[in-house]
């Protein structure tokens, strides 16, 4: 049997990751227009803790994909800004949750309507049954690869 030839243009990792890394940028660049200091990264983390408030870096690192250390820097840097407080967990003393301050609250409202205009710019002209088609398999993806 051949074995075909790998052309990563062509390949759905390569497609997914471009994809992605495009629409962080887009973000990026939206919040900045729109006036506010902070990243897609940063925005997953709100987004997250305004679903859930007081959850662990653990926690957090799973839910948006990211290593520890990487998400340790990224509290670190909202905690500098009073977007986050960590608190020690009252069942755990070692180990301390993250909270949304009062600021990174009413930041993270005033950001969802940005992402809201941010995802019709990135979906235009692309059809609801394509996008859900889209999800769904990026979802089996997903499952399969955790």
């Amino acid at each position: 049997m051949p074995q075909q030839k790998y052309i990563l243009e062509e390949s759905l990792g390569y497609a997914m990751g471009r994809a992605t890394r495009s629409l962080g940028a887009l973000v990026n660049r939206n919040f900045a227009q729109a006036g506010y200091d902070v990243t897609c990264e940063q925005w997953s983390v709100l987004v997250n803790l305004g679903k859930k408030n007081g959850q662990s870096q653990q926690e957090l690192a799973g839910l948006i994909c990211k290593d520890k250390t990487s998400v340790t820097r990224l509290i670190d840097n909202m905690e500098k800004h009073s977007l986050v407080v960590r608190i020690p967990d009252k069942n755990d003393r070692r180990q301390k949750l993250i909270y949304l301050t009062k600021k990174g609250q009413d930041l993270q409202e005033k950001l969802v309507i940005v992402i809201q205009k941010t995802l019709i710019e990135a979906q235009k002209s692309i059809k609801i049954k394509d996008i859900e088609t889209c999800k769904s398999v990026l979802h089996q993806i997903y499952e399969n690869t955790k």
